[in-house]
């Protein structure tokens, strides 16, 4: 069998054919939530909390806010 190819095209359908008859992979949605957590994560190493909260509101966070609550629980409790 040929190995995988690595175009995300192509892993795309591949990911979508797998999952026939099965939940419906929405690969978009996948991509956006790999997206964000990426950007929180990145957050997470920034040293103040204004620079925090400005890179959150970016994200869309701070638009709730609990959203923005559990957000600055989250970096506090990583120091």
């Amino acid at each position: 069998m040929i190995d995988e190819p690595k175009d995300p095209d192509i892993q795309e359908v591949i990911k979508e054919e797998k999952s026939r008859g099965k939940r419906r992979v929405d690969t978009k949605a996948l991509q956006q939530r790999k997206y964000l957590l990426n950007q929180f994560r990145e957050a997470l190493k920034l040293r103040t909390e204004h620079e925090f909260v400005e890179v959150i509101r970016e994200l869309g966070f701070a638009d709730e806010p609990e959203k923005l609550r559990e957000a600055l629980k989250i970096w506090r409790s990583s120091f």
